[in-house]
């Protein structure tokens, strides 16, 4: 009873939760980018807390920690037009953590062989998991559909910033990987607190 609570209040909340990390990234980005408009670094005005809530990797634990959790209350949206396709996905993104926790683990219990790349690896079928959820979401009727495409989006934003990291070394400063997976949340948000609402009034809702 109490997981089938907390099942329907996670599906609920996914578009709220989703705005709050698109809205946060964006609210990052204006951050990062007006010292050039000013001519004042913002972070150099702010406390020193705050300094370190607007840091380099609270964005990234933000933009894939929020939407993980999420997306987890789109699964039993896609189970019944697309079962294959949520069960792959969901499967898919629950061997992030798995991956995460043994990496972690490998780098503070040595000699393990090989294992430390279960870290590195981790964020892999996280993205692969949400592409499959965009993908399942082509095959729901009415304009809830249509979630599919920033869902796609977020996915490969994320492979393609594996893959400059993975063969620069580095993210350019050019490529916008924060202001897409940004959009792209904020979008997502958008659609489902949306359907979540129509729901909610008690007029059918497009699924």
């Amino acid at each position: 009873m109490v997981r089938l609570e907390l099942r329907e209040l996670l599906e609920e909340k996914t578009g709220a939760l989703l705005l709050i990390a698109g809205g946060f990234l964006l609210f990052q980005t204006m951050v990062r980018t007006l010292p050039d408009f000013v001519g004042f670094a913002v972070s150099e005005r702010l406390p020193e807390w705050a300094g370190f809530i607007f840091s380099a990797a609270l964005p990234d634990l933000i933009g894939l920690a929020i939407p993980f959790i999420a997306l987890f209350g789109l699964y039993h949206r896609l189970t019944s037009e697309t079962p294959r396709l949520a069960v792959v996905g969901v499967a898919l993104m629950a061997l992030t953590p798995t991956f995460f926790v043994s990496g972690l683990l490998t780098l503070l219990i040595r000699p393990l062989p090989e294992l430390p790349y279960l870290l590195w690896l981790s964020p892999l079928p996280y993205m692969l998991g949400t592409g499959c959820f965009g993908l399942a979401f082509f095959w729901k009727n009415g304009s809830i559909r249509f979630v599919g495409i920033p869902l796609l989006v977020f996915s490969g934003t994320w492979i393609l910033l594996y893959a400059v990291s993975l063969k620069n070394g580095e993210v350019p400063d050019w490529l916008p990987t924060v202001e897409l997976l940004a959009m792209s949340l904020v979008t997502m948000g958008y659609l489902l607190s949306t359907d979540s609402a129509t729901r909610h009034e008690g007029t059918p809702a497009d699924n």
